[in-house]
């Protein structure tokens, strides 16, 4: 029953981390519902990995200044310094001269990421470590030395991990220039190498982006189609081909820059999502 529970809390941790602080809050790629905030708050909550706001605060630095000496998980680095020691490093002396540059007005203005930032480690405490422990002791007499391995010390290293990974997934699904697709190794068969994760740090506000690979496909990107059916959701931004190709033609034409194609595609994309969300509820 312990082992069912623990896989329970890591599936609503999993939930909370990249659909919650990664795909809604860090990346606006649609809205949400305050029921489902809220349940998004307690479900990042359980993972222990700090607070919404400096979740999001950190992966837009990451994304702001992405291979750059400010990234902080920099892929340049390797894999153990994007997906450890950036995680462990204190906060850079220069931090609060290029921090200005990160627009934090809309989680500022978020209640529940407000309540959850201010009192987060007596939320955690209680939601994330001594309810998860105590449960499994209460109702069906798990021993104390086993609930406190399984339900804390080992929940909390594998949340971290997806947390951690979110940050340095494209060291392990990602695809360098000239690489080959498909990949010509053994990881294929458990390792799903492809270049959504490079469309992911040029169009990150695609809610279709799975964090691990995939595009349109995956757990996470199921869940948020349920919310969608469920009405919690709204306003999913993405984009079509045929569009991505019109805008990319007019770069390769001259006729626009690659910053200006990106920023008329994030534009048309809230106009579409907007429609869509109106369309939804008429």
């Amino acid at each position: 029953m312990t082992v069912f529970f623990f896989i329970f809390l890591v599936t609503i941790s999993l939930i909370g981390l990249t659909a919650g602080a990664h795909r809604l809050y860090a990346h606006r790629t649609f809205t949400a519902t305050s029921e489902l905030r809220f349940f998004i708050m307690i479900a990042h909550t359980l993972a222990g990995v700090g607070s919404i706001k400096n979740w999001v605060f950190w992966h837009r630095i990451h994304h702001k200044y992405y291979g750059t000496d400010r990234d902080p998980y920099n892929h340049k680095k390797g894999f153990l310094f994007s997906h450890v020691y950036g995680n462990m490093l204190s906060s850079p002396s220069d931090l609060n001269t290029y921090a200005k540059t990160i627009d934090m007005s809309d989680i500022k203005s978020d209640g529940y990421v407000r309540t959850q930032h201010k009192f987060y480690w007596i939320l955690f405490i209680v939601l994330g470590f001594m309810i998860p422990i105590n449960i499994p002791i209460m109702y069906w007499n798990e021993s104390l030395a086993n609930s406190i391995m399984i339900m804390g010390i080992t929940r909390l290293m594998i949340t971290s991990n997806i947390s951690w990974l979110v940050n340095s997934a494209m060291l392990v699904w990602g695809l360098k220039k000239g690489d080959r697709f498909p990949v010509e190794d053994n990881s294929i068969f458990f390792i799903w190498k492809s270049f959504w994760i490079n469309y992911h740090y040029v169009i990150p506000w695609d809610w279709k982006s799975d964090e691990f690979g995939r595009y349109e496909k995956g757990f996470v990107t199921f869940i948020i189609k349920i919310w969608w059916e469920l009405g919690l959701v709204k306003e999913m931004m993405t984009v079509s081909r045929e569009k991505m190709y019109e805008v990319l033609y007019k770069v390769a034409d001259s006729e626009i820059t690659m910053d200006d194609a990106l920023e008329k595609m994030k534009e048309r994309a809230t106009e579409d999502a907007l429609k869509e969300g109106l369309m939804y509820y008429h």
